[in-house]
């Protein structure tokens, strides 16, 4: 997919319009994106942001929640949201003659939902569902917990399906305010790829979407530099232990988020990775195990997962131990370095020939208000990282600030540990 560069307007209502067009395609990926998400929310509000995204979809005045799904499927469309700690997006892929009918649908739900009693019951009980559904998943679950222990009572560290509490209560008018106040044009951005002509785009959401308020961009000041570290087990009739490490790292912005990215791909983010060849290839102790990163404003996480049999969890906790402290005591290799920039570039570049993808990354990193890099000029990034900087920023990672852990399964809160050595 030829990359022939971004095109971006802010309208006077402050709705930044991003297009690329991309040759020889007949269909359009269009994203509205709202600068709101979990991270955003008080106490008495956790979860409106995804109650909120639901709600979306029950319709306006115009058109209610069965013509929405009637509408796409009549574009041979698809249609879906989703909420984020930093971000909320609705999303459609669409062929090009469509894009019109798909905006001013989506132009609508973003700024006239309903919100009335009867839909916000209804839907009410989904999300509950939803929250339920989570809670039975162990392996999900446990990722939950480890954002309690390194974050504590910062609101990125609660889950974005919110607290039980505050969706069973929450009213239309609560719900009206919030929506109010965070669906606004400074906070809101558009992002399309595909067959498109950015000022038709433009027209289109001046057309569309000429009912919002300016209202204020999104202010995060609430960041918190060092996570913390301790443990959290809980206990759970489970068929497996669920395992999650992780310590401090880096914030989205942060110039090394490329060497991030490659020191992740040699630790657990590939098949040849050293935790999955030296837990699962070598010793055969478990079916699923990954590293991975979160890079949020002005903080981030390093993490590393596991799914194991519960009388094998001591063992792998220590072996995911070793492996860390060999890296802070030897480093990479120079093979390993090699290896990892090329993954890395293979699966960018072939995630790239996706429009959605693309679509994507230009809405999240600009909601982040980063830096917007072609293809080539991220692989160039990839390629100028040294094994210096590898080594550099596990020392500002998982050296940092002490590793913490949280395991759901049949344990004894005493009954599993992390030695201290990293």
């Amino acid at each position: 997919m030829r990359e022939i560069g971004l095109k971006k307007t802010e309208l006077d209502s402050k709705v930044r319009v991003l297009t690329e067009r991309v040759p020889g395609v007949r269909s359009v990926s269009l994203g509205i994106w709202v600068n709101n998400g979990s991270r955003d929310e008080s106490k008495r509000q956790y979860g409106l942001s995804h109650f909120l995204e639901h709600m979306l979809f029950k319709g306006t005045s115009r058109i209610r929640a069965r013509g929405i799904a009637e509408a796409f499927d009549n574009m041979g469309a698809d249609i879906n949201a989703f909420t984020g700690r930093e971000g909320t997006a609705v999303h459609t892929q669409a062929l090009d003659e469509f894009i019109p009918r798909a905006m001013e649908i989506l132009g609508d739900m973003i700024q006239h939902p309903l919100l009335d009693s009867d839909d916000l019951d209804s839907e009410r009980q989904v999300v509950l569902e939803e929250i339920n559904m989570h809670a039975d998943s162990p392996d999900e679950m446990v990722h939950d917990f480890l954002d309690d222990v390194l974050w504590g009572d910062h609101p990125i560290g609660h889950s974005v399906l919110g607290d039980v509490d505050v969706i069973k209560e929450v009213g239309p008018a609560s719900m009206s305010d919030f929506h109010r106040e965070r669906y606004v044009g400074s906070r809101i951005v558009v992002a399309v790829v595909g067959a498109v002509d950015h000022q038709m785009i433009c027209e289109l959401v001046l057309g569309h979407m000429d009912g919002l308020d300016r209202g204020e961009p999104m202010v995060r000041d609430k960041s918190v530099s060092v996570s913390s570290a301790g443990r959290k087990i809980t206990w759970k009739e489970t068929e497996q232990a669920h395992i999650a490490i992780g310590s401090r790292g880096l914030s989205r912005r942060h110039p090394d988020r490329f060497t991030l990215a490659v020191m992740d791909s040699i630790i657990g983010g590939s098949m040849s990775s050293r935790l999955f060849q030296r837990i699962r290839e070598e010793r055969g102790l478990a079916y699923s195990i990954y590293s991975y990163s979160g890079l949020f404003l002005g903080m981030g996480m390093v993490g590393i997962y596991c799914g194991t049999q519960p009388e094998q969890a001591q063992d792998v906790i220590r072996l995911i131990e070793d492996e860390l402290v060999k890296v802070r005591d030897n480093g990479f290799t120079g093979e390993e370095l090699e290896r990892a920039g090329k993954h890395i570039r293979g699966s960018l570049t072939i995630s790239m020939e996706y429009s959605a993808s693309r679509m994507n990354r230009m809405g999240r990193i600009e909601l982040a208000d980063g830096e917007h890099l072609t293809v080539d000029q991220t692989i160039e990034r990839i390629k100028a990282v040294t094994l210096d900087d590898l080594h550099r920023v596990f020392q500002e990672t998982w050296g940092a600030a002490g590793a913490s852990l949280a395991v759901v399964g049949p344990f004894a809160d005493d009954e599993l540990s992390m030695s201290g050595r990293i």
